[in-house]
Order: structure tokens, then C-alpha cells, then sequence
């Protein structure tokens, strides 16, 4: 935006976007044309809103925000909290997902077996095989409620 080119940091900054996306179900920076994209993304202070219909907790909050800004020194600052991460698809750290809000979910045995999972000795090098990307606005609902990819 400024054209002095860039660092790591916004790679930490998409993380916030992803982030904002994932947990309110719509880009943060949202608007009909990019001249008002780009001005929402720079006056961010102003603009990075979590509407007030959605419930996100706090500690969420405060890492979009510190993620969506412009920030130095992340590097040397000691994080907060190291999770241990037992192998390479370790969710621990996650809060549990109800079982009834998950759509067609196998179980961890169908899942090791039909993928490579460091508990069965293979390693996941292809995790995101057959991973199609779409946008929230590509699909429309059928008759069930299942999203079809238009």
C-alpha cells in the first residue's frame, strides 16, 4: 500500500485476516471496491470491527487486532505461550468441537488410516491433497443444507 515493500510481517498479518475470517465468517477488510479495501486496511485502527452480533472471546480479539496492525520487533519478543505439539496433527491445543455441529466426521482410526499420520509411521506430505479453494460466497445451499460449489 505505502510501496516500501515488505517483511515476514505480513505473513503474521494474513495469520489476523485468516484468523478474523475464521472466527467471524467474513473478511475483516470487506468492501465493495478495492479503493475501499485498501482504505480500510490502512486506517485499520478505525475500520477492524468485530460486529456485535458475533461472539468472539477476548484473548481471540486481542490477537486479530495485534496481528492486523503494523508491528516491529516480533522476533525478539518472547511469546507468551509454547504448546506441545506431539506430532504433526496434534489439535490438543484446541478447544473441543461439539460432535453434533461436525459435518460427515470419521473417526481418528478412518482418519490415520486414510492419510499419512506420524502415529502410523508415514509422514503427511500431501495433507492438503485434493484441497480445493472457495470462496464463501461460491456456493449456494441445497435442498439439506449442503454446500454445492457453483
Amino acid at each position: 500500500m505505502r510501496k516500501t515493500g515488505y517483511t515476514s510481517c505480513c505473513d503474521w498479518w494474513s495469520v489476523g485476516v485468516i484468523m478474523y475470517e475464521m472466527l467471524v465468517g467474513q473478511p475483516p477488510f470487506y468492501a465493495p471496491t478495492p479503493a475501499e479495501t485498501q482504505y480500510k486496511v490502512i486506517n485499520w485502527e478505525k475500520t477492524l470491527k468485530i460486529p456485535p452480533e458475533v461472539e468472539v472471546s477476548q484473548p481471540a480479539m486481542d490477537l486479530i487486532l495485534r496481528l492486523c496492525c503494523v508491528f516491529t520487533g516480533l522476533r525478539q519478543q518472547p511469546a507468551p505461550y509454547k504448546p506441545q505439539i506431539r506430532h504433526l496433527l496434534d489439535t490438543s491445543n484446541f478447544d473441543p468441537v461439539e460432535s453434533d455441529k461436525v459435518h460427515n466426521s470419521d473417526s481418528v482410526e478412518d482418519f490415520n488410516k486414510m492419510y499419512d499420520h506420524p502415529e502410523n509411521g508415514r509422514h503427511p506430505e500431501h495433507a492438503f491433497f485434493e484441497f480445493t479453494f472457495h470462496r464463501f460466497f461460491d456456493y449456494e445451499p441445497d435442498p439439506n443444507g449442503t454446500p454445492v460449489y457453483v
